[in-house]
């Protein structure tokens, strides 16, 4: 009797699963029918722009189209040219100047704000609205702040009795702290919204026993707000090393990769030799490869915030 009960049962199991199937196969074709909004747009400005760009690094194309096939020519070309490790050194050191100082003044302008000032809604304001304006605007209004002769910035520095004859833009040196300092005001407010939101997911009651456990205020910020801000962090650095590494707009408009080569990055560098050289072939294979750098880095910022995260 048992036995002809579980060959019931399993025989009911079959079925059920047989008839499941279909409906299974229902339910994932209806999930992929909410997701084609979002697929059809990605793969036409997306995966097609990335895979048609795979194709003609493979090949010598100039502005005319296709010329010729050269297979992986393109890629040896630029690992054996030193302007390539040049312009990505200075992608990087880039990085180095803009990702943290644009962290920090972001963080502390959240944590001003935070208090509770009656002009907070103002400077949120001032320092937020910038961000909405592109980076040629931006990059002109800081063109002419920095002008060596007649700019407000050097006028300033005279008037409090400085140095007031700095070449911003023409100093090898300068030119990338005015790149610094015009991408800082630019984007910090963006920065200062982030760390602010995340401010306020912090409860005050951590706060309020930490003062009742005496507490100052920096064992509370460094053991209560840097805490709760690991997240917002970690989402922080991740986007401003990928946008410092993506300049372009204030080298090409400010300093023309100037003076010299010294401020040439490389986005720039790929512009000049797909636009400028008209050799659209090995700016695309310079473009597949920094497209990998970049992943690269994603993965290894990936890998140690899920360490730390873990």
């Amino acid at each position: 009797m048992e036995t002809k009960l579980n060959e019931h049962f399993q025989a009911d199991t079959r079925t059920t699963q047989r008839a499941s199937k279909p409906l299974r196969f229902f339910q994932e074709m209806n999930a992929l029918v909410y997701l084609l909004p979002f697929l059809l747009p990605f793969a036409v400005f997306y995966l097609w722009p990335v895979g048609r760009g795979a194709w003609m690094s493979l090949h010598v194309w100039g502005i005319q189209g296709m010329q010729k096939f050269v297979g992986l020519a393109n890629y040896r070309k630029i690992f054996t040219t030193s302007d390539f490790y040049l312009y990505v050194w200075h992608s990087f050191y880039f990085v180095l100047l803009c990702a943290p100082t644009v962290i920090i003044l972001g963080l502390l302008l959240a944590l001003l704000i935070n208090q509770k000032l009656w002009f907070r809604t103002l400077i949120r304001s001032v320092f937020f609205l910038p961000y909405v304006l592109s980076v040629s605007v931006i990059s002109f209004i800081w063109l002419r702040l920095f002008d060596s002769k007649y700019g407000p910035i050097n006028a300033f520095l005279k008037l409090i009795g400085l140095h007031g004859d700095i070449n911003w833009l023409t100093n090898s040196h300068y030119a990338w702290w005015a790149l610094t300092i015009t991408t800082d005001w630019w984007t910090v407010g963006f920065v200062m919204v982030l760390f602010l939101a995340g401010l306020q997911e912090i409860p005050r009651d951590h706060y309020e026993a930490a003062t009742i456990d005496g507490a100052d205020s920096w064992q509370q910020f460094r053991h209560i707000t840097l805490p709760g801000l690991s997240r917002v962090m970690h989402i922080q650095i991740f986007y401003q090393i990928i946008a410092c590494l993506k300049l372009f707009g204030q080298v090409q408009i400010m300093t023309g990769g100037g003076p010299g080569d010294s401020t040439n990055t490389m986005i720039r560098y790929i512009y000049v030799t797909g636009f400028k050289k008209d050799m659209f072939g090995l700016a695309s294979a310079q473009s597949i490869v920094f497209c990998g750098l970049m992943l690269l880095i994603a993965l290894i910022q990936f890998k140690l915030s899920s360490r730390t995260d873990g």
